[in-house]
């Protein structure tokens, strides 16, 4: 019996320094090579894990790559905080311009859809409003507006989901209404085309049904 003792002991021992080891190593691998952490948590569906390497990635290199992944993993994981922080970062970067008209080219090729600065615009608002900041997820469709009203704006976005979460929803539908009034108040709406002019009070007309 004290034989087995001493073999169980050396046998604990050893294992107990092998995983010590194994978890220096894989800290000392998460700190130094965080984007190949990123990309072995996504492939493991640990996705929220994946974002935050993402972020440290995109912190460390300031490659938009690697805040393009978190954000589009964090809004298929619906993580709508993680998609916030990654998004505002990515809408940022000095390439966001140019990675959005990269993936729009690979998808017209592909005969996909297009429109990624408009999505990623949309999602942004999204993302704010669904964790609460309803105030603010209107703030920001209408400072992306960009000085049109196109179908499948952000303002419109956000105007959607607020109605789809009924009486929850109305005090982001009744501050979308004034600034809408506010946009033309302050001739915003001159600059519009006619189709925009037309789109924008349909808009206006339901907002109006909506808040009564």
């Amino acid at each position: 019996m004290r034989w087995n003792k001493i073999i169980l002991k050396a046998f604990l021992q050893t294992l107990a320094a092998a995983l010590l080891l194994m978890g220096i190593s894989l800290g000392v691998v998460c700190l130094a090579f965080p984007q190949t952490m990123m990309d072995i948590t996504y492939s493991m569906g640990m996705d929220e894990a994946s974002v935050n390497f993402a972020l440290t990635s995109y912190e460390r290199f300031e490659t938009v790559d690697y805040i393009l992944h978190g954000a589009d993993t964090a809004l298929e994981a619906k993580l709508y905080a993680k998609a916030e922080e990654c998004l505002e970062k990515l809408i940022a970067d000095d390439d966001f311009e140019a990675t959005c008209e990269a993936l729009d080219a690979a998808n017209e090729a592909a005969g996909k859809p297009t429109g990624y600065r408009a999505y990623y615009y949309r999602q942004i608002c999204l993302a704010k409003y669904e964790v609460g900041k309803g105030t603010e997820s209107v703030d920001c469709a209408v400072s992306l507006l960009g000085g049109k009203f196109e179908e499948g704006n952000p303002l419109v976005a956000v105007v959607a989901a607020a109605r789809a979460d009924g009486q929850a929803g109305q005090p982001t539908l009744v501050y979308a209404l004034e600034q809408m009034r506010k946009l033309q108040i302050d001739g915003v709406c001159d600059g519009y085309d006619e189709a925009q002019r037309a789109y924008f009070g349909q808009v206006l007309d339901t907002l109006q049904k909506w808040t009564a």
